[in-house]
């Protein structure tokens, strides 16, 4: 073969291997994704494995889009921050075997939802991180069977006017392994204290959330924490616990307003459910009905106190307790 053709040939090569090198570089947009055998959704196009793919197909999310994980770990901390439509929300869904995994436990949080609303995340689990899936003035998002586990503080965290979302079927353990004060399972809303960090300090409305199903335990703080500022939540058909080395006195501590627990198994460390008025009108109108309360040694189901044994609370007298405790100190109705 010639000298020159063989210089032309060799040459061409080089830039064939170039250009592919620079395609796999180029970030993943979601149209450039390959569709998927059995879609979790119709229109599911799969997330490559790799955290950079992951990260590009969030990005790159327009409403109506289906992001089908890979069954593999993606390891990294994952931010979103676009949103879906009504009538058109984005969903990341995963396979058996999807994991996003934040990795050490001190810092990040695994998946932040960060003002992005009109999201469906379902069928994943999500480990690692200080926090494990915080959604910041984010409303109208669903998580359905999502498992959250090994996080150095709180596993779920709806904050910043995170309202009208939806959590179903989804299981948070192990949580506070680096900070036990704040080793929420659930916590929605912020404190006081916090209103100026997160809502230009304007109370935290993070209101009309709704937890069916939920499954939390081994927490070292509360299994569920409501703060002042929310309103209207829903708790439903749930097992809410903590763990054996837990930190604090309730397993579920109410202080928003017009929040209903029912059907649920609540099992506390000492009462199972309390009801706090830290910042009125704040602490008022909530009910616990229908539920097993489980509270430890000396405890009781409900413990309302303080100003809140005057502002409206209820507690059921359908609900049931051990025969040796006290149902609550309010009278039930």
């Amino acid at each position: 073969m010639p000298r020159v053709l063989r210089s032309s040939l060799a040459l061409l090569v080089a830039l064939a291997a170039g250009g592919a090198a620079l395609t796999a570089c180029a970030p993943v947009s979601t149209a450039s994704l390959p569709p998927v055998t059995s879609p979790c959704a119709p229109g599911a196009v799969e997330v490559p494995p790799g955290a950079e793919n992951l990260q590009s197909a969030l990005d790159a999310a327009t409403p109506g889009d289906v992001l089908q994980l890979s069954p593999v770990t993606y390891s990294g901390r994952f931010r979103i921050a676009v949103s879906g439509e009504a009538e058109r929300p984005i969903v990341l869904c995963g396979v058996s075997g999807a994991v996003l995994d934040a990795g050490g436990a001190q810092d990040g949080y695994a998946l932040h939802l960060d003002g992005a609303s009109f999201w469906h995340v379902q069928d994943l689990a999500v480990r690692g991180g200080q926090k494990g899936v915080v959604l910041d003035a984010a409303s109208h998002t669903e998580l359905s069977r999502v498992r959250i586990s090994d996080v150095g503080q709180e596993g779920l965290h709806l904050r910043a006017a995170s309202s009208d979302n939806r959590v179903e079927d989804t299981v948070v353990e192990r949580t506070g392994l680096t900070d036990a004060k704040y080793g929420e399972g659930v916590y929605v809303g912020s404190a006081e204290a916090n209103w100026c960090r997160y809502t230009s300090c304007a109370p935290d409305r993070s209101d009309r959330n709704v937890f069916e199903r939920l499954d939390v335990r081994d927490t070292t703080a509360e299994a569920l924490d409501v703060k002042e500022g929310t309103t209207g939540g829903i708790v439903r058909a749930s097992i809410l616990a903590v763990g054996s080395d837990a930190v604090v006195d309730s397993a579920v501590d109410l202080k928003g307003t017009g929040w209903s627990i029912e059907g649920s198994t609540v099992t506390g460390p000492v009462d199972a459910v309390s009801v706090h008025v830290i910042l009125a009108p704040w602490g008022s109108d909530n009910t616990v009905a229908t539920s097993t309360l489980q509270p430890g040694p000396g405890g009781m189901g409900v413990h309302v106190v303080g100003d809140a044994r005057s502002a409206g609370n209820v507690v059921g007298c359908d609900n049931s307790v051990p025969g040796d405790a006290s149902a609550g100190n309010i009278p039930c109705r």
